[in-house]
């Protein structure tokens, strides 16, 4: 929990919701994740696949703060716009 400040969108709301056990990328290297220069969707569609555990129930949700201002600001540094 200790990031789940740090998960938000541009509506400065706390997006972190779930997490799933960690992974393994060893199991993408036939397909050159690492420097693959075509898209790699078989990552994606894997995390977004596997069994993921929430963090909150739903009350709890509805009753986040919105992100701090500073934390918003900082999360923005060196983004393009």
């Amino acid at each position: 929990m200790s990031y789940f400040e740090h998960y938000f969108n541009l509506r400065k709301e706390k997006t972190l919701r779930n997490y799933s056990r960690p992974v393994n990328l060893k199991r993408f290297d036939s397909i050159h994740w690492m420097t693959a220069e075509k898209d790699i969707w078989e990552v994606p569609e894997y995390l977004c696949g596997i069994r993921h555990t929430p963090l909150l129930a739903a009350p709890l949700v509805a009753r986040l703060g919105r992100v701090d201002e500073r934390l918003f600001a900082a999360g923005l540094l060196g983004r393009r716009t």
